[in-house]
């Protein structure tokens, strides 16, 4: 199961409220059926992006580019020593998160911060990356060597990204795309991806 799915879930159920009892996701109301293995899945994701006795809806959690970045993160496992780049009205500022849990760090910014016009987290490890783009229409997860890119952008963007990683980065392992409104795809190369992008943006016209 891939982070497109749990957007698509997310995306398809906007009115779900998560709320965090100590070790245990509440959601309210109760998850209709076909969301519940998606939910199940990523519930350690969906814990650790919410406070204790915290309450935020679906819809909230995609819309806050924070809240959406710690939710992303933690999908993919957040280690110590990411890298957080966040650009906003001045030139981009760089941070070093403290521990392993990004979601208080985020949370106090998205109460105090205004919305960025990008953000990028990168394990220092080189394992993982997201990249989030406001406005964002398409959500693209590869894996290619030994990094998994995470990435949610403008849809000529999200082409870009996968025309210079078809020139420049090896075959992936595996790729998955998702744009809103549609289910999410796998696809077996860079062209192929592009392909499909392609398909959905003349099916939404």
């Amino acid at each position: 199961m891939r982070v497109p799915d749990l957007l698509h879930t997310l995306h398809r159920h906007p009115t779900l409220a998560f709320r965090r009892e100590g070790e245990a996701l509440r959601v309210i109301p109760a998850a209709p059926p076909e969301a519940r293995p998606v939910l199940a899945h990523f519930k350690p994701a969906l814990l650790h992006a919410l406070g204790g006795g915290e309450r935020v809806e679906a819809s909230r959690l995609l819309s806050s580019p924070f809240r959406l970045l710690a939710l992303l993160a933690h999908a993919l496992g957040v280690e110590r020593g990411a890298v957080l780049t966040l650009w906003g009205e001045e030139e981009p500022r760089r941070y070093l998160p403290p521990g392993e849990n990004l979601a208080p760090h985020l949370a106090w910014a998205d109460r105090n911060l205004p919305p960025p016009r990008r953000l990028h987290l990168a394990a220092t490890s080189g394992g993982w990356s997201v990249d989030l783009v406001a406005g964002w229409e398409v959500a693209v997860e590869a894996l290619a060597g030994r990094t998994r890119y995470l990435l949610l952008l403008p849809g000529l963007e999200a082409r870009g990204w996968l025309e210079a990683a078809g020139k420049g980065l090896v075959p992936p392992e595996e790729l998955s795309v998702w744009r809103r409104g549609e289910a999410p795809s796998t696809a077996r190369g860079w062209e192929e991806a592009l392909a499909r992008l392609g398909e959905v943006a003349h099916a939404a016209r």
